[in-house]
């Protein structure tokens, strides 16, 4: 072998046994990489308006604002009621709007109970509409928030209006969708070293997967995801929901429910959405009793009220105002 393919050589030895011992490093350390303290997080997610309300022994973490026609909102899975900030705020000089952190997302306290379902997110949800006495209401819904919506709405019958919904799982989640090569290397890095936390850059990857191309995530949006998302437990219990929800879309018809919904219904359709497999079209055929009114965005993607919250909350409001009126 010439010099210069024995200095080659060296090199490639080289970066493998840096490489080697790194790895043997990693994996003696505790797998508790980019852990957060609950503390910190409350204090830096859960300020006034925030509020804290027990129901069923949870400690439901809760923002209330504004004055007229109640609008409960749900969040979608990985997220929490930061989610609609961006529509909130435009709504609240109208309506009175109150959003939750469902468990197992966000701050709100782990549940005694151990339980994390749909249906134990709507009983909780149903609890916290009894504790702020807030009478017949909207519902806002996004994402699995959706399921929620339409499981409260049909044990709960007659408490709501009418619905908006968007990003709507009535089938289970595309299981073929092709995702970031990113992402499918940093899940092995994950499982292997830090199975129960994720990175910023792992979020950032999920929010740039989903959105159109020309979308960035903002810097404070993936910091709240990263908090939350890492505090203790969390990973255990958002693998506990997600498990039962796979059982669920394994098991029964979820979107059958859609067919209990009597009331007015908003489809916001984002048209880039890859992760929901469902057409427009069979979607409002689900809703057999309920008139909809469905509005295509070609432009948006899984988060459209991140990715234009002006034109996303123009529309919302008009429903919701329509449906006031009536």
């Amino acid at each position: 072998m010439s010099v210069h393919g024995r200095r080659i050589l060296g090199m490639l030895l080289a970066v493998v046994a840096i490489i080697a011992i790194a790895l043997a490093i990693a994996m003696t350390m505790p797998k508790r990489w980019w852990s957060t303290d609950y503390a910190e997080v409350r204090a830096r997610w859960a300020q006034p308006p925030s509020t804290f309300v027990g129901v069923d022994g949870v400690d439901l973490h809760v923002r209330d604002e504004g004055q007229g026609p109640v609008v409960v909102m749900l969040h979608g899975s990985i997220l929490n009621l930061h989610e609609w900030d961006l529509v909130a705020e435009r709504l609240v000089g109208k309506f009175r709007v109150v959003r939750f952190d469902w468990p197992p997302y966000g701050v709100s306290g782990p549940d005694p109970s151990g339980i994390y379902t749909t249906a134990r997110a709507a009983d909780l949800m149903a609890g916290l509409i009894e504790r702020l006495e807030l009478g017949k209401f909207f519902l806002v819904a996004t994402s699995n928030g959706v399921n929620i919506a339409l499981d409260y709405n049909a044990r709960y019958p007659g408490r709501v209006r009418a619905m908006a919904l968007s990003v709507l799982p009535l089938e289970r989640p595309s299981q073929t969708r092709k995702v970031d090569w990113r992402i499918r290397k940093l899940m092995w890095f994950h499982a292997a070293f830090a199975p129960d936390n994720h990175s910023k850059y792992w979020y950032r990857l999920i929010l740039e997967d989903t959105t159109p191309a020309d979308f960035v995530p903002p810097d404070d949006l993936v910091q709240m995801m990263y908090d939350m998302n890492n505090l203790p437990g969390a990973s255990q219990h958002q693998r506990d929901f997600i498990a039962s929800n796979v059982r669920l879309f394994q098991s029964s018809d979820v979107g059958a429910l859609a067919g209990k919904v009597d009331v007015p219904v908003l489809i916001q359709w984002c048209d880039q959405d890859t992760v929901i497999s469902q057409s427009a079209e069979r979607t409002v055929s689900r809703f057999t009793r309920a008139p909809v009114t469905l509005v295509r965005y070609p432009q948006f993607g899984h988060f459209p009220m991140w990715e234009d919250p002006d034109l996303f909350t123009r529309d919302l409001a008009v429903f919701l105002s329509q449906q006031d009126a009536q």
